[in-house]
């Protein structure tokens, strides 16, 4: 029995592991309070980590192909635990106790770790048990010294519960990065307008290569690109386009980022698909049916392709040719816009890649 004395008393009653084809199976039982909970984990090992065996690790709470791969070529094992059966007040022990073993067993070095809502909330309350942390829509931050960056999207500002804003930059040991009309969920059941469907992963691979070299290196992150208070308004106040098919805003009193002739969020990360737009993407959208599941997606109002086209929908924003000209000209600033992402390290040159070749197929 493995007993350690950190935040709440729980204790380790099992930690095993198994070949489970070209990975590893783990699994673990956790006692607190008098109550055991059993966790599954799957480990998937790097092909060539850099001194023949792997000494980090990154823990992730949620299977993801968002950053494992890129994990697993940077040299880093991945473990995907498996704590969604946990109460809410087990995970932070659990974290906690299962790698506080995990670094003797398996000789790691660093453990990074990757989680979203109430798992980053618990890692973030075990962030001694990490040396680093890349933490998605978190209520806290770690606690010095662990190394963090937190991330989270504009879905945060309108749903029943609104983030509430930090009063203060972040603290030396952390990093915050709004990633600008980009939504968390891009389920598209029960939905009125077309769902965001933006993707985070761009953004999200390179912060999580910035931590690593963080972690690994000492080498400082990008600074922070989160909202601060002159870049927030009430949302009653926000002065929207004319967009046909846009749904009403939530109400209620919220502050959220301010937006610009499009509709488009103003501050933050602005990936090269929102500094060139080809539609306005909001946090928000409406059901379509009353009696049906809330709709958790933002939307996605595409421009107009011509002039004509909008002046016929009565739509306030310029259309693509209005505004871009031509294919050709849309593709080189798109070009120019993601490099420069990758020259400030808040892309990685792929993902610049990807963005251009996108541009190449844009409606008009």
């Amino acid at each position: 029995m493995l007993a350690f004395a950190c935040g709440a008393h729980a204790e380790l009653l099992k930690f095993e592991t198994r070949p489970d084809g070209a990975n590893e199976a783990m699994s673990a039982t956790v006692k607190l309070e008098g109550m055991s909970y059993d966790i599954a984990g799957t480990l998937a090992k790097p092909a060539k980590p850099p001194s023949g065996v792997a000494t980090s690790i990154l823990i992730e709470t949620q299977s993801s192909e968002d950053i494992k791969p890129l994990a697993l070529e940077r040299g880093l094992a991945v473990l995907t635990l498996d704590v969604g059966k946990l109460p809410d007040k087990a995970r932070e022990p659990a974290l906690r106790d299962v790698l506080g073993h995990l670094r003797g067993a398996l000789k790691i070095k660093r453990v990074l770790g990757r989680a979203q809502g109430v798992d980053a909330d618990a890692m973030s309350g075990a962030s001694s048990a990490f040396d680093g942390l890349l933490l998605h829509d978190a209520n806290r931050e770690p606690a010095a010294p662990t190394r963090y960056i937190a991330t989270w999207g504009a879905d945060a500002y309108w749903r029943e519960k609104p983030r509430v804003e930090f009063t203060n930059a972040a603290p030396p040991n952390g990093r915050r990065f709004y990633l600008a009309g980009i939504a968390s969920s891009t389920a598209t059941a029960n939905c009125v307008a077309p769902v965001n469907a933006r993707p985070s992963a761009p953004a999200l691979r390179a912060l999580f290569a910035a931590l690593d070299e963080w972690t690994a290196k000492g080498v400082a992150p990008p600074a922070s690109r989160a909202p601060l208070d002159a870049d927030l308004a009430p949302s009653q106040d926000l002065k929207w386009p004319k967009i046909p098919g846009l749904p009403a805003p939530p109400e209620g009193a919220r502050r959220a980022p301010k937006i610009d002739v499009d509709g488009n969020e103003i501050a933050g990360l602005r990936l090269p698909d929102l500094a060139l737009p080809v539609a306005t993407f909001t946090g928000f959208n409406a059901q379509k049916d009353k009696k049906g599941p809330a709709c958790a997606a933002g939307a996605a109002i595409p421009f107009a392709a011509t002039k004509v086209d909008r002046e016929k929908n009565a739509d306030s924003r310029s259309a693509l040719v209005e505004r871009y000209g031509s294919r050709a000209y849309f593709v080189a600033t798109m070009r120019v816009i993601a490099d420069k992402l990758v020259k400030e390290r808040l892309l990685l040159q792929q993902d610049a890649d990807a963005y251009v070749a996108a541009a190449r197929s844009a409606a008009f």
